[in-house]
């Protein structure tokens, strides 16, 4: 509704009182200004009710008030809602892209551009979509400059951003890429590595975002002897592409088809050279096998099963 000002006095002049001993002329109040009011406040208490408007009851708009808030949020104690805005800064829910495979899939048009696609939806606190389609061209392209190492990033107040490693302000403490320092926060996307090489050419790895990150996989094939000590070992790894980094386990043997002149068993299936970044994850089983003869086993075969979740 729009306001009605004191008939004939200009829009938005405010109602005065009449004082006759001051000699202030009341405002004279015309018919649009009762009217209207009852009209727009009558059309709430129909619209939503939950009773007819009726002049029994004095706290009908109120009631219509509370009727729509429950229509549209299921009801409950209103003092116990919770705004989008509070649950953006409360909930403990990681970015996660909505795409197949969790990725923004960045591009690079030209050698020293890179590039956030269009039509890529997110959610942020896994509560309010965000598409990359609401940011201009100019707010999704960088420059880049040769033999560099970048991450994009993007979070709620600036964005898309492009950073280099070797910033000082970027990166104070001069830590290594794979620092988990540079994961994904719950509002800062850690969206794509960026590498380019002498010519200015860039080599893009786009990184999974998801509240949960998972994968069991297990990696087997042909293993190693480790002459002399007749050591025998297998080495596996799971590629990730994570934004985060994970916890990882792994399991693993090393089996042989025939040995010669069976001896003492050292150890087996120590794992070691663990390596895990939000890159991949990967380890080496060993078993050792103590012959008396120097006859190396045969057959080799290992296993390793890795687990990582993030």
């Amino acid at each position: 509704m729009k306001y009605v000002p004191p008939a004939g006095e200009a829009a938005g002049t405010a109602y005065v009182d009449g004082n006759r001993s001051a000699g202030t002329k009341g405002s004279v109040v015309p018919a649009g200004a009762i009217e209207y009011p009852q009209r727009e406040i009558d059309h709430v208490i129909e619209f939503f009710g939950p009773a007819a408007p009726s002049n029994t009851d004095l706290q009908q708009l109120r009631k219509a008030i509370e009727a729509a808030i429950a229509a549209a949020t299921g009801g409950g104690d209103t003092s116990q809602f919770l705004l989008v805005s509070q649950a953006r800064a409360r909930l403990p829910i990681f970015p996660e892209i909505l795409s197949a495979d969790g990725k923004m899939i960045v591009t690079s048009p030209a050698a020293g551009t890179v590039q956030v696609p269009t039509s890529v939806n997110f959610q942020h606190r896994g509560i309010y979509p965000v598409s990359t389609s609401s940011y201009i061209e100019d707010d999704r392209t960088f420059t880049t400059l040769s033999n560099k190492t970048y991450h994009l990033r993007w979070n709620p107040t600036d964005g898309f951003l492009l950073k280099d490693l070797a910033d000082g302000s970027y990166n104070p403490a001069g830590l290594a890429e794979t620092d988990t320092l540079f994961d994904s926060t719950y509002d800062d996307m850690l969206v794509a590595r960026v590498a380019t090489n002498a010519s200015n050419i860039a080599t893009i790895t786009n990184l999974v975002n998801s509240n949960r990150l998972i994968v069991s996989a297990v990696k087997s094939g042909a293993a190693s002897a480790l002459d002399p000590l007749w050591a025998s070992s297998f080495t596996g790894s799971e590629t990730l592409n994570w934004s985060r980094t994970p916890v990882a386990t792994f399991h693993g043997h090393v089996s042989t088809t025939a040995t010669g002149n069976y001896g003492a068993l050292e150890f087996s299936n120590n794992i070691s050279a663990r390596a895990v970044t939000r890159y991949s994850a990967g380890a080496t089983v060993t078993s050792n096998w103590n012959e008396t003869a120097p006859t190396a086993p045969v057959g080799l075969t290992g296993a390793l099963e890795i687990t990582a979740f993030a």
